[in-house]
């Protein structure tokens, strides 16, 4: 990424002046160059900005290429940005001189010549670091920590767009799978388990259920507190909770796990999506182009749901055309067609930005290497 840009000022003239206009003119090149110098400093806030602007356009980008990519059964590749480091140069020189006599035939009485020289170069090195090896590869296999979606949670992200994406189950109670076609059970069960997640959220608005941490000493222990109430209605609808996790009625405490097998009665399992499993869930709202059902690139997701499922099945909405779209939030090409998020749907905006931060938080940080700067010396 070098760039380079110059220019080369040259003036010339022999005509009769006066010497007040020599020394004005060469006190204004004077004053030119030692101007040069503040150009470093004003270079920080626009060039800021513009690489802030192109890591995170990239990084979306690279986002939404690695959905399309699970879409099509290929292996979805990170790179992260290590450093950018740019140097600048920005110099010039001015030579001028100016000689008088006395005027003879066909020669002016004074002569004025002036020379300029200036010149700029960019040259930015920057340095990519492949997220890849042993650790990053169980950071996207893992379950995602409760804790980090209970955080996310707690900093105002809407409660059931969250949940539904990134729950996987909780206890008995298990989430649509991204692997296979969804079955008539499995869309029975996303029923269930919407309406679960929706109590859980009234629960909560009203300050009857809460996720509390046990200790200081493990604050990533917690548990589902319910509120003890006195009104038939509320605890009806505690109940109602209680009644569809299998949870103890006279219990108001259970202490989250990750268990599936052998849960304490004090206990509720909550297992959370990993981010490879969360991208695969994602991927499944991806338009293909009919060419490549046709070519049989990849399967074809065709049936029946009423709307209200269908937001639940397809969080993400990703279109595709063979010309690029005008406007968009984030596109990248594909397999000789554009896939792109549209600016106007908001939630799909949503939903690839949660995404984006759970990726931000769980993946490990790229290994970062210094710039090696090298100075001349003199011998």
């Amino acid at each position: 990424m070098d760039s380079m840009e110059g220019s080369n000022v040259k003036w010339l003239r022999t005509r009769p002046c006066s010497s007040t206009l020599v020394v004005s003119f060469l006190i204004m090149l004077c004053l030119f160059l030692p101007a040069c110098g503040r150009f470093g400093p004003r270079q920080i806030a626009r060039d800021s900005f513009n690489y802030n602007e192109a890591i995170a356009r990239s990084s979306n980008e690279q986002m939404l290429a690695n959905l399309v990519r699970l879409r099509y059964r290929e292996v979805p590749v990170f790179l992260a940005v290590g450093s950018v480091l740019t140097q600048y140069f920005y110099g010039g020189q001015v030579f001028a001189d100016a000689r008088f006599g006395k005027p003879t035939s066909g020669a002016a009485n004074e002569i004025i010549g002036a020379t300029g020289n200036m010149v700029y170069f960019e040259r930015p090195t920057i340095t990519y670091s492949p997220l890849a090896g042993q650790e990053f590869t169980q950071q996207l296999l893992t379950p995602l920590p409760n804790e980090l979606v209970f955080s996310l949670i707690q900093s105002g992200w809407p409660p059931d767009q969250l949940l539904m994406m990134s729950l996987e189950r909780v206890n008995h109670l298990e989430n649509i799978p991204f692997s296979t076609m969804p079955s008539v059970k499995s869309l029975k069960g996303l029923r269930t388990f919407n309406h679960m997640v929706q109590t859980i959220i009234e629960l909560s608005r009203r300050r009857l259920l809460e996720m509390q941490s046990n200790n200081s000493a493990t604050p990533s222990t917690r548990s589902l507190v319910f509120k003890q109430v006195q009104d038939d209605d509320t605890q009806a609808l505690i109940d109602e909770c209680k009644s569809m996790l299998d949870l103890d009625p006279d219990n108001s405490s259970f202490r989250v796990t990750r268990r599936l097998v052998g849960r304490k009665p004090d206990e509720v399992t909550i297992r959370v999506r990993s981010l490879l499993a969360l991208m695969g869930f994602l991927s499944r709202g991806i338009e293909v182009p009919a060419a490549h059902i046709e070519e049989q690139r990849v399967e074809e997701m065709v049936f029946s749901v009423d709307p209200e499922l269908r937001s639940l099945l397809f969080p993400l909405k990703i279109h595709s055309s063979v010309d690029r779209p005008a406007d968009a939030f984030v596109t990248v090409r594909h397999h000789d067609h554009w896939f792109y998020i549209s600016h106007s749907d908001h939630m799909s905006k949503q939903a690839f930005g949660l995404l984006t931060y759970l990726f931000l938080m769980q993946a490990p940080q790229a290994q970062t290497v210094g710039p090696m700067i090298t100075v001349p010396t003199s011998q």
